[in-house]
């Protein structure tokens, strides 16, 4: 049942990300911005990371046996790397996923 957490978290973390890149991108774009989505977005990166290579889980521990049970548990944290690394904010604006114009 604590599997099936892990994907909600991680839709969380993503939206959260997104939403810090819609705000923040544009031409007021600065490196105070830049740098605190940067770690913002590297603080979930750095788990998926432990979950790829170590089968290390941030609340649960070491726990090989999730990752062996539930594959798409590693898939997720894979994908999800790749996603967080195109949550940064750019210098020019971007829309939110539900803005009109």
């Amino acid at each position: 049942m604590i599997v099936w957490g892990f994907p909600i978290l991680a839709a969380f973390g993503i939206s959260a990300a997104y939403f810090l890149k819609a705000r923040f991108s544009g031409s007021d774009l600065n490196y105070a911005r830049f740098y605190f989505c940067l770690a913002f977005n590297g603080v979930f990166v750095v788990p998926y990371m432990d979950i790829l290579q170590n089968d290390d889980f941030l609340f649960l521990g070491h726990r090989p046996e999730i990752i062996s049970e539930h594959p798409f548990v590693g898939w997720i944290a894979f994908s999800c790397i790749f996603i967080h690394l195109f949550a940064l904010p750019v210098k020019r604006k971007v829309k939110g996923w539900f803005a009109r114009n």
